[in-house]
């Protein structure tokens, strides 16, 4: 009765039924049928992801057996507990129990038993990627069945040898044997089997890019696995629909797949499922920047998968955070995810997971202008795909080079590796990479002002996204001809695309393409001087920016707000916009987004006259003590932001910021904070050895001091003099302001003090 429930999927009815006779064969000390049970409950177990439970049984089994001579059946204990260990990653313990079991097997002459090891040692190299080892012994499995004419044993080693090749470049071999497969368990009636291969198929397609035939594939394996009550097979084929329907930019399908993959796997118990549904979820909601439900999913997959010891899962968990971060500028804790996955694929020797976590770190170093890691990452990942004979790694490796190539002006190269990696998509049938490719190319066209080159690479692009349906693909390269069509004074169609881009991302609810689009509109209205469609167009950029956590982009999009505030004399906007996006850059540790910002904001406070009212106004009768504070809090963040830099050795940023907070502390009428700002000045120009400068500059904040007798400045202004006298060797002066520095301590700590030596600390400080 157990048996018959376990093969129906029941495992929650089977489950009693084995424990019971658990109980009965206690009591007649019948050890063969006790083992048995054993070896079922410990296929439960493992179903249901209690990897300790089934470890258990299957060594109570293992060990029953062994002592009584049941060689076939210690064996297959033996193949059970190579299960458990490569579901927790631990592939050398698992090799070793496959080889002993075959090695029982090849001693009692028993061919079925030494083919069904060799599919479980396929299995295990194909978990780790060592696809040539995995091929040769699922071929000698295949040779065996087919000497022996076992039909089931023929399918499942063709359905092995399937499995294998997706992505090198052997589709139409792969379709062949999984179809062979598939007639065989059709006819012998193994439904079960015939699912398998039909997920096997759909999987096959989805590599291929190939969305509808996939979709159909995985619809007839979840009709089946539904008709005959396999809960676990359902789950599956629900998840990799989720997983096809996400490859169409269907993401509202994808979830509601998902969720109920994650639904039925919860109930029946199987953790893995659970966490391999999560981390789908959690691509979806990356993909639509809904970040905090997809960290959300990605830390409870790796919450899951490091509690069942699944190494494999909490890696690639690991990565999907990393790629949530990167979508939120957090380069810092991308890095930290991307390394800490790296070297756990390394450590279990998972050479795919080990190259993607490469590939994540070169994305994050070239964003981060670590143009030297970036490439050495990014050629390390090639590598290890290459010789794995990974082709779609190989070619997306090569994307993230041409990428990095362009950014630094190398075109030539980016357009090498761009059109290698184009070809390897084609080769393999991944139509979406080979479009993503022409999109790159296109780019680098573009930049070299190739207009008519990157015009029909992008519309070959676009062609291919909204074939294959893949309305985002469609969508990025309809920006991309935008710019072509910008760059070439094409106006109105260049909105005629822009428009038909923002509509494709606004129905996708795709906050970032919606803000490119928006944002290019928003340039396009901007030159044909039509400001104020300008301005709104860029603020719902901004918006959407801020829901898809793009920091990067928010502070990009700030500084085009400031330049139509600019142009349409809204001065205290653009101030407010231009320290906002230095705010960002600063945060980000980005120069490229610190630069700009800073002198655009030195300009204001150079007091050309366009900007004499605005400036004046703090001073005006009305004007309101929320905008002194304002500047008061902006003075004081950019004074602090002056030390970073100089810590940072940047002293050109350094000297912009303490000018920028003198002017601010200046109109907010802030004399101690204008003075402190003048002091820093001084010291900044002091460590330059420009020694007169620094000299005025502390004078300039002495005289502030005293004019508000602020005591503590004036005496922190001479101190600073006294610095820069010893460095010129003005020993009479150095002695003049000494004594007036005794004059203020002598008046305000009401000791008279006769001599007092020259305080060291005004000199180390300056």
């Amino acid at each position: 009765l157990g048996e018959m429930h376990r093969r129906q999927g029941d495992t929650a009815r089977a489950e009693p039924y084995f424990k019971s006779a658990l109980g009965v064969a206690a009591r007649t000390k019948d050890h063969r049928t006790r083992a048995n049970a054993f070896l079922c409950l410990g296929a439960i177990y493992y179903s249901h992801s209690k990897h300790r439970e089934a470890e258990g049984a299957l060594r109570e089994a293992h060990e029953v057996h062994s002592r009584m001579g049941n060689h076939r059946d210690t064996a297959y204990a033996l193949a059970g507990l190579a299960k458990i260990y490569s579901a927790q990653s631990r592939f050398k313990e698992a090799e070793e129990a496959l080889w002993k079991a075959h090695e029982i097997c090849s001693r009692i002459g028993k061919d079925i038993g030494i083919a069904d090891m060799l599919l479980g040692l396929g299995s295990i190299y194909y978990a780790q990627s060592r696809h040539r080892e995995a091929e040769e012994v699922l071929s000698k499995a295949h040779q065996i069945h087919c000497r022996i004419g076992n039909e089931l044993g023929i399918a499942n080693a063709l359905h092995g040898l399937g499995k294998i090749y997706p992505g090198q470049s052997r589709d139409r071999e792969v379709e062949e044997m999984l179809w062979k497969a598939h007639e065989i368990h059709s006819r012998i009636g193994n439904q079960t089997g015939t699912a398998d291969v039909l997920h096997s198929l759909g999987e096959i397609y989805d590599a291929q890019a190939k969305n509808k035939e996939a979709e159909q594939a995985f619809g007839e394996a979840h009709e089946i696995y539904s008709r005959i009550g396999n809960d676990m097979g359902t789950a599956n084929a629900l998840r990799s629909l989720g997983e096809s329907y996400y490859a169409q930019s269907r993401y509202a399908e994808a979830e509601e797949a998902l969720k109920k993959a994650h639904e039925i796997h919860s109930h029946i118990g199987n953790d893995v499922g659970t966490a391999d549904a999560l981390h789908s979820l959690g691509n979806i909601y990356r993909i639509r920047f809904e970040n905090r439900e997809g960290e959300e999913a990605f830390r409870k997959a790796h919450e899951t998968y490091s509690r069942i010891g699944n190494q494999r899962g909490t890696g690639n968990a690991l990565e999907g955070l990393g790629w949530i971060y990167y979508t939120q500028s957090r380069h810092w804790e991308a890095e930290e995810a991307f390394q800490e996955a790296h070297q756990l694929h390394s450590r279990i020797g998972y050479e795919m997971g080990f190259a993607n976590a490469l590939q994540g770190l070169g994305t994050i170093y070239r964003v981060q202008s670590r143009d030297r890691e970036a490439e050495e990452f990014l050629w390390k990942a090639h590598e290890i795909h290459s010789r794995i004979g990974h082709d779609l790694g190989t070619a997306n490796a090569l994307d993230g080079l041409g990428h990095l190539y362009g950014a630094q002006k190398r075109y030539k190269d980016a357009e090498k590796a761009l059109g290698e990696a184009r070809e390897i998509h084609s080769r393999i049938g991944n139509d979406q990479g080979a479009a993503n490719a022409l999109n790159g190319l296109g780019q680098i066209y573009l930049a070299q002002s190739r207009y008519k080159e990157a015009e029909e690479a992008l519309w070959k692009a676009h062609q291919i996204h909204s074939r294959i349906g893949h309305d985002l693909g469609a969508a990025n390269a309809l920006l991309s001809l935008g710019d072509i069509y910008r760059a070439e004074s094409r106006s109105l169609e260049a909105e005629k695309l822009l428009r038909e881009a923002h509509r494709i991302c606004s129905l996708l609810n795709h906050a970032m393409g919606t803000g490119n689009s928006s944002r290019r509109l928003g340039t396009l209205f901007s030159k044909r001087g039509q400001f104020e469609e300008a301005q709104s167009l860029f603020c719902q950029a901004l918006s959407e920016y801020k829901r898809a956590g793009s920091c990067f982009s928010r502070a990009e999009v700030l500084l085009d707000i400031a330049g139509v505030y600019c142009i349409r004399g809204n001065y205290l906007q653009e101030e407010e916009s231009l320290t906002e996006a230095l705010t960002i850059g600063v945060r980000l540790k980005d120069d490229s987004l610190q630069d700009a910002p800073l002198e655009l904001l030195a300009q204001i406070f150079r007091f050309k006259s366009k900007y004499s009212v605005t400036l004046a106004a703090p001073l005006q009768t009305g004007a309101t003590c929320q905008q002194m504070s304002v500047d008061i809090r902006r003075g004081v963040a950019l004074h602090n932001l002056g030390r970073e830099f100089i810590v940072e050795g940047k002293f050109k940023q350094a000297e912009n910021s303490y000018s920028l907070a003198r002017a601010l502390f200046s109109r907010a009428r802030e004399a101690r904070g204008e003075a402190c700002a003048i002091r820093s000045l001084g010291t900044l120009f002091t460590l330059h050895s420009r020694l007169e400068t620094a000299s005025q500059c502390f004078a300039q904040a002495r005289t502030i001091s005293v004019a508000i007798s602020d005591s503590d400045g004036e005496i922190m202004a001479l101190g600073c003099l006294m610095g820069a006298c010893l460095l010129q060797g003005n020993l009479a002066r150095l002695r003049s302001y000494c004594v007036e520095a005794l004059k203020i301590y002598d008046r305000t700590s009401g000791i008279q003090v006769k001599s007092l030596p020259l305080p060291r600390e005004h000199l180390q400080d300056s």
